[in-house]
């Protein structure tokens, strides 16, 4: 009856953080992909093929440090899933790469300018499946998606045994079209395409948005949680691009998808890496409450706090930067400053982006131990 009274008043606090409404406390959510294992003393090779142990891990680090509320989703292991997102190979550590080191991405010209026409003729599903196997095993990633199926109702149960709410509820496709082909043409190469062949590549982002988009109509219901889902941009970002190709073959996407996933009742959870503070204010155009702004350290939240004021939540925001190299007082103080200046309304407090692998156990503790203060600090 303890844990499951404490697993309830967690996910409470998670919900009424997302939705800008008051708490006692900021919540503390776990996003530690490769911090977990490295914590744990797992060597990352064992992390990257065993859905079992890697879930587990992520379990056993968050009990290490007592007071999160919440982890961003459930999952097994980490780095081979990244490939679809990217259309690129990732190197995997037991592979490619010595057996302890952190899984890496490798963004290869693998796309041609034939591809566009190809996507818009095959469709997305029946292009990306030949696509594929260039990128990756498809039975391997079959078998994630298989035993994370399985095992998604176990999961959550385990986290609510735990005391731990899950953010990421929700299933449903997210992906802004603009990331997976830029990945597959390289970024460069891609960028040129932008500016030689727009339209060409504006009918494939179309094509695939379709997809995307009749796929979130027939997404189940959200898990018991925060009823979000993770909305990824990194490339997508406002320090990496003009207005003008921003305006056009990026914001229309992210608005639709948003648009699409608040009818459905699900949190769009934005999880933005680099700098997007010069278009913030666009936010201002989403549903009031509905999202969910995850960024990485690199964007202005106080800039995000100023202009959207208590219409749009914020899940962040303490530099990889900082947990790896920075003290435990300098993370500690870092936590008080940020809800000091932005309030503990609408407020979730977690790693930018991830805790990186070699983020200092110390420091993850300052966090945790500044963050459960942050009803004082209000």
């Amino acid at each position: 009856m303890e844990a499951e009274a404490t697993y309830q008043e967690r996910l409470a606090r998670v919900k009424k953080a997302m939705a800008c409404e008051p708490v006692d406390r900021a919540p503390v959510v776990f996003m530690g992909q490769g911090f977990a294992p490295r914590v744990m003393g797992m060597k990352m090779s064992d992390y990257c093929k065993d859905n079992e142990a890697a879930w587990q891990v992520k379990m056993d680090a968050m009990d290490r440090f007592p007071g999160f509320d919440a982890i961003m989703n459930v999952g097994g292991v980490g780095g081979v899933y990244l490939a679809p997102w990217w259309l690129s190979h990732v190197n995997i550590p037991g592979r490619e790469l010595p057996e302890d080191s952190l899984w890496q991405v490798q963004e290869a010209e693998l796309m041609t300018q034939d591809d566009y026409e190809a996507i818009v003729a095959q469709g997305w599903p029946v292009w990306q499946k030949a696509f594929i196997p260039r990128i990756a095993d498809p039975a391997e990633l079959a078998s994630i998606a298989a035993w994370n199926g399985a095992n998604r109702a176990r999961m959550f149960r385990e986290c609510a045994e735990h005391g731990y709410a899950v953010v990421c509820s929700a299933v449903a496709p997210t992906l802004v079209p603009f990331e997976p082909l830029c990945g597959g043409r390289s970024f460069q190469q891609f960028i040129f395409d932008l500016h030689r062949i727009p339209d060409r590549v504006e009918a494939a982002m179309q094509a695939i948005l379709e997809v995307e988009l009749a796929g979130i109509k027939a997404a189940p219901e959200p898990n018991e949680g925060g009823s979000g889902v993770w909305v990824g941009g990194w490339r997508t970002a406002s320090a990496m691009l003009s207005p003008r190709l921003w305006n056009r073959f990026v914001w229309p996407y992210i608005v639709q998808i948003v648009d699409a996933l608040v009818a459905r009742g699900i949190t769009p959870v934005l999880h933005w890496d680099q700098d997007w503070t010069r278009d913030l204010v666009r936010l201002q155009e989403l549903p009031a409450k509905k999202c969910v702004l995850n960024p990485d350290g690199m964007t202005d939240v106080r800039k995000f706090r100023e202009l959207l004021r208590d219409n749009m939540s914020m899940m962040g925001d303490v530099p990889a930067s900082l947990l790896v190299a920075g003290t435990p007082d300098e993370v500690y103080n870092y936590v008080a400053d940020l809800v000091r200046d932005i309030g503990v309304t609408g407020l979730l407090l977690c790693p930018g982006c991830d805790a990186p692998i070699n983020t200092k156990p110390e420091n993850m503790a300052a966090f945790v131990a500044a963050s459960l203060e942050s009803g004082k600090a209000a």
